[in-house]
């Protein structure tokens, strides 16, 4: 097992940074992944070329483009991995950041015009750019607009439950 290098920021203060945690193939759990082989089957067979091992793990990297929903991740594995079959969202949804060029007076609309869902729609203002707002009900979390931004703007975040009332 080896250790992982500190970064200067790191080793200047004392303390390591926090991963961000890494997002999971679509119908793929924290709990189902210790039966993962890191083969890399699931990669291979990826058409987007999304999915990446890190140590000996598959995860998501939206900045390759967008999740298709195709299963062929889950055709290819040959463990127990993808507990949910014919999965068609994430556990997560877009989230549109400050440094979005529409938010900073500059006409964009690259991530509308790449999300099939129509999930992210463009709200007038006067005396600027239209604003762009996120249907969370719409989104499937694909990464479609995480990879059209121009300026990573989008973000992912957990989806919210819903609060039962008593």
């Amino acid at each position: 097992m080896g250790i992982e290098p500190l970064s200067r920021r790191e080793l200047f203060t004392g303390r390591a940074a926090a991963k961000p945690a890494r997002i999971r193939p679509p119908g793929v759990s924290e709990a189902s992944l210790a039966a993962c082989t890191g083969c890399g089957a699931c990669g291979e067979r990826c058409p987007t070329g999304i999915i990446r091992l890190a140590d000996g793990l598959p995860f998501v990297d939206f900045s390759r483009g967008e999740c298709t929903f195709c299963g062929a991740c889950e055709e290819a594995c040959p463990q127990p991995v993808f507990e949910a079959k014919d999965v068609r969202r994430f556990p997560h949804v877009a989230a549109i950041t400050d440094t979005c060029l529409a938010r900073r007076n500059v006409a964009c609309q690259s991530c509308g015009e790449s999300c099939s869902e129509q999930a992210i729609r463009f709200r007038p203002r006067i005396g600027g750019p239209f604003l762009p707002e996120i249907n969370e009900a719409k989104c499937t979390g694909c990464g479609a607009c995480l990879s059209g931004c121009p300026v990573s703007a989008i973000a992912v975040k957990a989806m919210e439950a819903e609060v039962a009332h008593v």
